[in-house]
């Protein structure tokens, strides 16, 4: 491949150039439309306010919002200042939200001023009076909301007091090795930690993950996934905006009737998320597939697709060249995709090939030699990794090898063509009775019957502080399938030595912001529920 060096900044003045008056962005909700001109405008108008009130290449600003216009505008000003971006999940609580902005140095803080966020206000000036290098606080509102903090209205109207040619000086300066964004892994498990990445990273792996989808100037994305994540920011908004497509965001936060409905106003041609979230809308009342026909194209990522979701979207509903895709923070985004036409049980059973700008290999997590194919061991990649974790030399250190081999700690296969399969994480593998028990095989298995929704496994500690194992079950709506079935099908499908020993009808899991299912929390329910039954 050849790379591309330059920085967002320069990628967005150029495409602006090239597609002035085509749609850029879209925001349904919210009631905007602008061209990729009147974007570029917004973009050097918030630079030039965000310089003016002393915000400086290499400063860190934490961007703590939902999905809003200014969430883009602010992302984009930020990257051509050279300054640095730190997303943060709106749903965080006030002790994680104050830990990222210590811990990554932040100076200034961008936050939503709606009625429903006054928590986040409040939250935001008590920071400020206990962070010292916490300086300016800015509000995605035309009016002030607090005495500390400065409205959207203010910091346009301050950047016109900065001359052009100064701020074309210091976009010039930036270099695309430069760090671009901090971005918080999700805490899965334990505290996040600062993922640092640079220009370079995010736009080789925005333009070749594009090339794979297929992603035209003519499309239009939809993007509903929170901007917080690298799947929203990077994989849709700003691998879209590279490509000259049109982000089309239908909702500030999730809300499957207004996706719905924004699809087929917009004549969406992307759609983008996690198995769990397209659940939610092809199984929502407002479904329509005559309103689905324009979507031909897309990825589903952040957890294995099930086959009869796969099948639905592309047999049924018609999205027939949606892939899907495989990617870490660590790793500037995606390290693997399927391509639009492989067979439907491909895009399943695997999470395709490697992307051409980066390099795949499973090694035997016990000693670290390269594997042959079709044999279980860690997956590792190399190519545009992250600079560091941000301020943990020791952390970093213990993720990336001396060859440049970032360990992701995901359980792989990959054949002898390339497809990798992922069979698990190396933390979530049950040990029960000295027997391996790979949850995604569970899953698989009981995904097979119908009426199932969404299934989680997972292990947990007994009233011994042995491994169990729990398979809790999301029903579809008028499902008739029993946790009877569920186990007779299981024990005829498995060895005893893998079958659960509990089952259990949810109706919904604990996720991350991201929309994870964050298994350390089922296996704290679950000893509670269980152990306390057996005492």
């Amino acid at each position: 491949m050849t790379i591309i060096h330059k920085t967002i900044g320069q990628m967005m003045t150029d495409i602006a150039q090239t597609y002035s008056e085509r749609d850029a962005l879209i925001h349904t909700e919210v009631g905007i439309r602008y061209s990729y001109n009147s974007l570029s405008n917004q973009i050097d108008r918030a630079a030039r306010g965000f310089l003016h009130q002393g915000i400086r290449p290499g400063d860190k600003v934490a961007l703590w919002a939902p999905n809003l216009p200014e969430w883009i505008f602010s992302m984009l000003a930020l990257a051509k200042i050279g300054a640095m971006v730190v997303p943060i999940d709106p749903a965080a609580s006030t002790d994680t939200s104050h830990y990222i902005l210590e811990q990554s140095e932040c100076c200034g803080l961008i936050i939503a001023a709606e009625i429903d966020d006054q928590k986040m206000m409040e939250t935001a000036v008590a920071a400020k009076k206990t962070i010292p290098r916490l300086e300016h606080i800015f509000t995605m509102d035309d009016r002030p909301s607090d005495e500390n903090a400065i409205s959207w209205k203010a910091l346009i109207a301050d950047g016109g007091k900065i001359e052009k040619d100064r701020l074309a000086k210091i976009a010039a300066s930036v270099s695309p090795q430069d760090p671009v964004a901090i971005m918080y892994t999700s805490g899965t498990t334990g505290r996040p930690k600062g993922v640092v990445l640079d220009h370079l990273g995010l736009i080789n792996k925005s333009m070749v993950a594009t090339e794979r989808q297929g992603i035209l100037g003519e499309d239009k994305l939809c993007l509903f996934f929170p901007l917080f994540h690298m799947f929203g920011n990077t994989c849709i908004a700003l691998a879209g905006l590279l490509r000259g497509a049109a982000l089309v965001m239908p909702c500030r936060r999730f809300d499957p009737a207004k996706i719905l409905s924004t699809i087929s106003a917009e004549k969406c041609t992307a759609i983008y998320g996690s198995p769990s979230m397209l659940i939610a809308l092809v199984d929502h009342p407002h479904f329509r597939k005559s309103n689905w026909t324009t979507l031909s194209k897309g990825i589903i990522g952040g957890a294995p697709c099930p086959m009869e979701l796969m099948r639905k979207i592309v047999e049924d509903i018609g999205i027939s060249d949606i892939t899907v895709a495989y990617g870490i923070t660590e790793t500037s985004s995606w390290i693997t995709m399927t391509h639009p036409r492989d067979p439907i049980e491909l895009r399943v059973s695997t999470i395709g090939r490697p992307l051409a700008c980066n390099e795949v290999k499973i090694v035997d997590p016990r000693n670290g030699e390269t594997l042959a194919p079709d044999r279980q061991g860690e997956l590792c990649t190399r190519g545009f990794l992250m600079k560091a974790y941000y301020n943990m030399p020791a952390a970093t250190a213990a993720a990336v090898d001396r060859d440049n081999w970032f360990h992701t700690g995901d359980l792989s296969v990959m054949d002898p063509e390339g497809y990798v399969r992922i069979t698990g994480r190396l933390k979530d593998v049950i040990i029960r009775n000295g027997i391996d028990i790979y949850p995604v095989e569970v899953e698989e298995i009981i995904y097979m019957l119908p009426g199932i929704s969404e299934v989680q496994v997972f292990g947990f500690r007994d009233s011994k502080r042995k491994q169990e194992v729990a398979a809790w079950i999301k029903m579809k709506k008028d499902s008739r399938t029993t946790l009877d079935l569920v186990s007779a099908h299981v024990q005829a499908q498995l060895p005893a030595e893998k079958i659960p020993k509990y089952y259990k009808i949810v109706s919904e899991f604990p996720m991350t912001g991201s929309g994870k299912v964050q298994k350390f929390k089922l296996a704290e329910m679950a000893e509670k529920e269980y152990i306390g039954r057996s005492q």
